[in-house]
C-alpha cells in the first residue's frame, strides 16, 4: 500500500512539474503597429505643437490602404512654411557635418516605416537623432486614430 501511494504521489508530482514547465501558448496578440492589417484605411496626420531650436516643426501624413501603411510623408517646416529638406544652406551644412541631408533623412525614415509597418522598428538615423525621434513620435500620434 505504501509503495502504491509513493508511486502515485511521485507520478502526480512529476505531472504537475511538467505542466508548470510547459510553454504558455495562449495566443494572446496585441494590436501593435507591427501587426499586419492592424490599421483602418485612411489618411492620418500629426504635427508638433511648437518649433524646435533650429526653427522647424515636424509634420507627418500617413496613408493606410488595405490595413497597411502604404505611404508616409514627413517634413519639417519653418514659420514661413519652407521645408527643411529644401533649405540648401542647411542641407549643405548638415551634409558636411553628418554626411547626410534632411531630404535623405526624411526619405530613409519614411521608407523604414512603410517597410516595417512598425514605428518601433524605425532606426534612428545617424546625424539626425532629433528628427528621427520626432518622426517616430508623430507617426505614433498619427497612427493612434488608425488602430482598429
Amino acid at each position: 500500500m505504501k509503495k502504491s501511494l509513493a508511486i502515485g504521489l511521485t507520478t502526480a508530482f512529476i505531472a504537475v512539474s511538467l505542466v508548470g514547465c510547459g510553454s504558455n501558448n495562449s495566443n494572446t496578440s496585441s494590436n501593435t503597429s507591427g501587426s499586419s492589417g492592424a490599421y483602418k484605411d485612411g489618411t492620418y496626420k500629426a504635427e508638433q505643437a511648437s518649433f524646435d531650436a533650429h526653427g522647424y516643426k515636424g509634420q507627418i501624413e500617413i496613408t493606410v490602404k488595405d490595413g497597411k501603411i502604404s505611404s508616409v510623408v514627413y517634413n519639417e517646416v519653418d514659420k514661413n512654411g519652407k521645408f527643411k529638406r529644401d533649405d540648401t544652406d542647411y542641407a549643405s551644412k548638415m551634409k558636411a557635418k553628418n554626411n547626410i541631408t534632411p531630404k535623405e533623412v526624411d526619405e530613409k525614415l519614411q521608407q523604414e516605416l512603410v517597410d516595417s509597418q512598425d514605428t518601433s522598428k524605425v532606426d534612428t538615423v545617424a546625424g539626425a537623432t532629433e528628427s528621427s525621434k520626432t518622426f517616430v513620435e508623430l507617426a505614433n500620434q498619427a497612427l493612434k486614430d488608425a488602430k482598429k
